[in-house]
């Protein structure tokens, strides 16, 4: 399904499709890769799940907790070379630290992972790096949403990095079934004359584990 540009004013993918994301789950734990200070943690904390966040810059992390009103504390943790900022019933806990030295051995795996942006802002040569590390954090009956950009890069190379269904499938297809949610026109008058595109989709993917 696709939709167009100024419908993204109102209503986000997360929105439209949370129900595809938690699926009828309560308390599930959900995780944000490179997840700066992104408001859709707090609207899913709110909702009663609990937020796992990696960051690699203190200064998002820092705001988003004074940004939302939220107590928290911070803790060294050597495991990945970082620290720990968690609120006070510790069911938001964002990590600050580069995301490959994250594992499943500190939070343990994920019953969902909102990942908005972050794979198309990586560099392409650490796709394969960054797939393997995300599949490993899935749980059986993990519910991955993945939104990225599509676009021809002969006339633009990002960011954000055009991410093709060939690169899905060749990056997570061994391991997930995978399905093409939703799509937005997001062709502005200023992208169209700036980088010469006709075409600028952010598309909504939704990966399964495969049993």
């Amino acid at each position: 399904m696709k939709r167009y540009y100024m419908f993204c004013l109102f209503q986000s993918f997360l929105e439209s499709h949370l129900d595809v994301l938690v699926d009828g789950r309560q308390n599930i734990k959900i995780f944000f890769p490179l997840c700066g200070k992104t408001v859709d943690m707090k609207w899913l904390y709110d909702l009663g799940h609990t937020i796992v966040g990696v960051e690699g810059a203190q200064k998002p992390v820092e705001e988003f907790f004074k940004e939302n009103d939220i107590e928290y504390t911070v803790h060294v943790v050597n495991d990945v070379n970082g620290h720990l900022y968690q609120s006070l019933d510790k069911r938001i806990s964002l990590y600050l630290c580069d995301i490959y030295d994250f594992n499943s051995l500190v939070e343990g795996q994920f019953d969902a992972i909102w990942d908005r942006g972050s794979f198309g802002a990586i560099n392409k040569s650490e796709r394969a790096r960054y797939a393997a590390l995300l599949l490993s954090m899935m749980a059986p009956g993990c519910r991955y949403l993945l939104d990225n950009f599509s676009y021809d890069e002969t006339h633009y190379i990002g960011p954000p990095r055009n991410v093709t269904e060939k690169d899905m499938q060749e990056l997570f297809g061994s391991m997930c079934d995978i399905k093409l949610l939703d799509t937005f026109d997001m062709l502005t008058p200023e992208r169209a004359v700036l980088h010469g595109l006709n075409k600028f989709d952010e598309q909504l993917w939704l990966l399964l584990p495969k049993c």
